[in-house]
């Protein structure tokens, strides 16, 4: 059996050190290394060097040495109270406060027997540190078989510092490490960076917690095949999860995970990862033989998932991409997931791509196609999609002319399939400088449809549009009114800051013909609510390319900000706009006859007003909001408040309402109640339902070698009445790695904004 240095470890990516999280006091114990005297920082290679208050110093005999020993030979370096030198072997025989020290390790001992020129040598009673990574313990005695290799008898090995213990303060116990190994036998061996140990018992607070008959564990932070941690499942499909880790080589690896799941069976779940200099990617596969808990209507009983994410660098200018998901039914989510998101999906992709860039020019060739879950929400399949881009580099203010085309074959089963071929052409020029700027743009497109399933197989459209994009710029420096502070020219300061305030308006004007387009099929287009995206400045209220919106409008907005002139930081942002409708907007996603009965006769739109900034260096406020001027009323807004300060205090709080569409209420919050405890929660809130969606709790505890975490969770499952109540617990040792129910801390990071530098 072996150990890893982590169970949720990223083979590409360093971890966080664990150091940030130790005081001074814990850092300052036996294990860290001392600084040993030495005679010279430039020895001259293999000869020795002797110093001591006293004694007999014999060239070819004994010599015999008393008081502030020094005894050097390259690295080596001996400290000691008395100790006896052989020149004949190079042998040393030293007692009183010893200490020796080689590249990378250290002994302490009150007796030990040496020989210099071998490194190698018998300690007795010795406390040791070993590696770069605080690595130490203790042993009975200790045998050095090379200058790289300890084999330590009846001794205990830990990463933890001795102080760092919980429960030290109640106990008065400074000796006692949060976690070791106690073994009868154990090879430490800095060549490899590996341990090998028998007959082991994992002692928590000195209490024998688990007992190994073998272990191999890592010396430093290095990966190491071995069994992982287990992972406990307490929630629906409770049961135990052992992985076990490959670590093949420093750029690819494998995880086989076996798990034991209440009322399904046995699950397989195989995970592997790899980094080339042209190619990376993962390949997931999780099987279940027989689940006794599935209903299949043709009795076969095995269940599974794969995913495959695969990027491929050809050369400097082409790559490939792959993406590709899938389940063995249509229930797998509902009863393998552990959040609603992952059991409400409607569909898995599988796209692969190819992208080839030269100059100006990108042409990107595609096939997707989905797994259908939800019939009532599928997307259609490109099989294939090619695409062909023209955007070349120019001037600011230089003409630039553009293209952007495409040809993609959709195809879906019951209903309209065929081809859409799309060219769209492009030219806009700016003019202006840092104070003002007009930049008028042109375009054209044309489609071409050839369709099936349908009564008119050959449909096209061409329309043109304008958009003229024109704003000003004013600043100022903003002064106060009262003698906060002063710049070197003697102006008054506001906040003690040298700020300056703008003035940005901006005009944006787009035009596009009306063309009854509703026998065009809707293959990937939808149109975006104004609700949500506010569309101010977008030259078509639709994405995709099925429906071109006619548009005869101007918007005008205003915005002002506040900066920080030392430093250029945003302080505060507000502003305000409105389109303003020269003409009827008909076009839209309704059938023929419900084109013009769906008429949008408003002749300007809800004014947007957004208002942001940084209150101080803690806190941030964002909102949005909407006014209808007609109805005196606001039809939505989002108000959103984010603060952290130095002392990792976290506090989001979001509430968003769309009146009939959604009204959504978020709260998270890390607090930390001490240096070692805090204390997380998260809540999503239907309003407008008055049902909550989803709700977490949790409590951690930290200290330098130890990290726990508990977790509890409850969400809204896909069918939108019952609830699913995970709880995860994580328990991680520096050196060891993880124990618990599932990765808690992505639980976290997940909900709470700020988590991730927490």
């Amino acid at each position: 059996m072996a150990l890893t240095t982590s169970l949720s470890a990223k083979p590409y990516n360093q971890t966080k050190e664990w150091g940030g999280q130790c005081s001074t006091t814990e850092l300052s114990q036996p294990n860290i290394q001392t600084t040993l005297s030495k005679i010279t920082n430039a020895p001259y290679p293999d000869a020795i060097y002797l110093e001591a208050d006293d004694g007999t110093i014999s060239i070819q005999g004994t010599s015999e040495l008393q008081g502030n020993i020094i005894i050097q030979r390259n690295g080596t370096i001996f400290n000691a109270e008395k100790a006896t030198f052989n020149r004949k072997n190079n042998s040393i025989i030293a007692e009183g406060n010893v200490i020796l020290s080689t590249k990378g390790l250290q002994l302490k001992s009150q007796a030990i027997e040496y020989k210099l020129k071998e490194n190698t040598g018998i300690i007795k009673g010795a406390n040791y540190t070993v590696g770069n990574d605080g690595a130490h313990g203790s042993s009975v005695q200790i045998k050095q078989l090379s200058e790289k290799r300890l084999r330590l008898k009846d001794a205990t090995f830990t990463t933890c510092p001795a102080n760092a213990s919980p429960l030290r303060h109640l106990t008065g116990a400074d000796k006692i490490s949060s976690w070791n190994l106690a073994s009868s036998n154990i090879l430490l061996n800095q060549n490899t960076q590996i341990g090998y140990a028998k007959n082991v018992t994992f002692n928590v607070l000195n209490v024998p917690v688990f007992y190994f008959p073998w272990l191999k564990f890592p010396i430093n932070n290095q990966r190491l095949s071995g069994f992982l941690s287990p992972t406990l499942r307490l929630e629906t499909n409770a049961g135990i999860s052992i992985p076990y880790y490959f670590n093949f080589a420093p750029n690819y690896d494998a995880t086989v995970t076996v798990s034991t799941l209440s009322g399904h069976g046995v699950q397989f779940d195989n995970e592997f990862r790899y980094l080339t200099p042209h190619h990376n990617g993962k390949l997931n596969y999780i099987f279940i033989p027989e689940d006794k808990a599935f209903d299949s209507p043709t009795n076969d009983k095995r269940r599974d998932y794969f995913e495959v994410l695969h990027n491929t660098r050809v050369n400097q200018s082409t790559s490939i991409k792959l993406h590709a998901e899938g389940v063995s039914d249509n229930k797998y989510f509902d009863d393998f997931s552990t959040s609603l998101e992952s059991s409400s999906r409607s569909a898995l992709q599988r796209r692969l791509e190819v992208t080839h860039n030269k100059k100006a020019w990108q042409l990107t060739a595609a096939v997707e196609d989905y797994q259908i879950l939800d019939a009532k929400d599928a997307p259609y399949a490109k099989l294939p999609e090619i695409k062909l881009q023209y955007s070349p580099l120019t001037a600011p203010n230089a003409l630039k002319l553009g293209m952007q085309s495409e040809l993609v074959y959709f195809d879906k089963t019951n209903a309209i399939t065929g081809s859409r071929a799309d060219l769209k052409l492009t030219a806009s020029k700016k003019w202006g400088n840092q104070a003002w700027f007009i930049k008028p743009a042109v375009s054209f497109e044309h489609t071409l449809y050839s369709l099936n399933n349908t009564d008119k197989s050959s449909l096209s459209r061409s329309l043109p549009t304008l958009t003229v994009d024109t704003g000003l710029f004013f600043d100022r420096d903003l002064l106060g009114s009262h003698t906060f502070g002063s710049d070197k020219n003697n102006s008054k300061l506001l906040f003690n800051k040298a700020l300056t305030q703008t003035l940005e308006p901006r005009l944006f004007y787009t035009y596009t013909p009306y063309k009854d387009q509703s026998e065009l099929p809707i293959f990937d287009t939808s149109e975006t609510s104004f609700s949500e995206t506010t569309q101010l400045f977008s030259a078509n209220r639709f994405t995709g390319r099925d429906r071109i919106a006619d548009a005869n409008q101007i918007t005008f907005a205003v915005t002002s900000r506040i900066q920080d002139r030392q430093n250029g930081k945003e302080l505060l942002k507000g502003s305000i706009g409105q389109i303003f409708y020269f003409s009827d907007k008909t076009v839209n996603l309704l059938p023929q006859a419900e084109q013009i009965k769906n008429t949008q006769t408003n002749k300007q739109s809800n004014l947007v007003l957004e208002l942001s900034g940084r209150v101080n260096n803690n806190l941030q406020l964002s909102s949005i909001g909407l006014w209808d001027q007609k109805k005196k009323s606001i039809p939505g807004y989002e108000l959103r408040l984010n603060y952290q300060d130095k002392k990792k205090r976290i506090l989001n709080v979001a509430y968003r309402n769309l009146k009939t569409e959604l009204q959504q209420f978020n709260l998270s919050t890390a607090f930390p109640i001490n240096d070692k405890w805090s204390v997380t929660a998260s809540t999503e809130h239907d309003v407008q339902n008055d049902r909550n969606l989803e709700t977490l709790v949790g409590v951690e505890y930290k200290t330098c070698c130890v990290k726990t975490r508990f977790v509890a969770k409850r969400y809204l499952s896909a069918d939108n009445k019952s609830y699913e109540t995970p709880i995860f617990i994580e328990f991680e040792l520096k050196g060891l790695g993880n124990i618990g129910t599932g990765n808690a801390s992505n639980q976290l990071k997940d909900k709470i904004y700020g988590y991730d530098d927490y």
